[in-house]
């Protein structure tokens, strides 16, 4: 209960420098991450989970504070993140429908509350517990530097653990009320794989940058995100270039996922990409040096 009321205590007073709203002119906060991402071109730099998956061989947990911070340190402008919905309309950072691959807790998020989801215990890449607990989207933007973007992914549960209070409308209402209550908007672009979660977020605030999030490249789903009012795309890495220019074109951002490989990299600094999300954060970083 003492973690709960720490975090909640920044929501209130921003008492741990989670708030970056300044009470200034409004201007719309899509129009401000839409700034922050041309002024970091090439690309910006965003880490992958932080620095990416949970798996063998590398020291931080995906979703992490840890790694989270440890992206930062390598040069990224900031991280992706994942949140879902917890029994008690709570949003927490984690990826998967359970917790089963994650963490020392197992079973479908959805099945518990914040309080329970966050005494779960991250594992290293050999499944064994670490001391790391899972964050709530408020511990995470305090830790972070006050500059950091954060892609804020909207994760839509399967059909397994998905419940009548756990959909994409749910999920997207719930992260937008969230991210305003910590004063956050003006660096906080979301995305989506479910167009529904997308779209309703962006419709019901226009003024809140929502992206959509796809793996198999065609021009339907850049149509999709024109005609939905989005503000971007996030393809997966294989985007042909006729499908940014497209994108581009119509005043979509294109923020390319998960790129880890230089030549990778180079490639869609050359064809026009405005983001970059990888779980090599200080490769993209070197790279960026020779550039910038």
């Amino acid at each position: 209960m003492i973690r709960l009321a720490l975090i909640w205590g920044c929501v209130a007073a921003a008492a741990l420098g989670c708030g970056d709203d300044d009470g200034g002119p409004a201007v719309p906060a899509a129009d401000t991450v839409r700034s922050r991402i041309a002024a970091l071109a090439p690309v910006a730099n965003i880490g992958h989970r932080g620095t990416g998956n949970t798996r063998a061989g590398h020291p931080f947990p995906e979703n992490s504070l840890s790694s989270f911070a440890a992206a930062m340190a390598d040069g990224a402008d900031g991280i992706e993140l994942d949140v879902e919905l917890t029994s008690d309309g709570r949003l927490v950072v984690m990826h998967d429908d359970t917790l089963d691959r994650t963490t020392d807790c197992s079973g479908c998020v959805s099945e518990f509350t914040l309080e329970e989801v966050i005494a779960c215990r991250h594992l290293d890449g050999d499944g064994n517990p670490t001391e790391e607990l899972v964050p709530t989207l408020a511990e995470t933007y305090a830790a972070l530097p006050p500059t950091a973007m954060v892609n804020v992914e909207m994760k839509v549960y399967g059909a397994r653990c998905v419940t009548e209070t756990t959909g994409p409308e749910d999920l997207a209402r719930a992260a937008a009320d969230e991210v305003r209550m910590l004063g956050v908007t003006a660096r906080t672009f979301f995305s989506s794989f479910d167009r529904v979660a997308a779209a309703t977020l962006k419709q019901e605030n226009p003024d809140l940058y929502s992206a959509l999030l796809y793996t198999v490249p065609s021009v339907e789903q850049v149509s999709f995100a024109i005609d939905a009012g989005l503000d971007a795309i996030h393809p997966l890495f294989v985007i042909p270039v006729e499908d940014v220019e497209m994108a581009l074109a119509a005043g979509l951002q294109v923020n390319t996922w998960t790129v880890n490989q230089e030549a990778d990299m180079i490639a869609l600094i050359d064809r026009g990409a405005t983001a970059i999300i990888t779980d090599e954060p200080g490769l993209l970083d070197s790279i960026l040096a020779s550039r910038r």
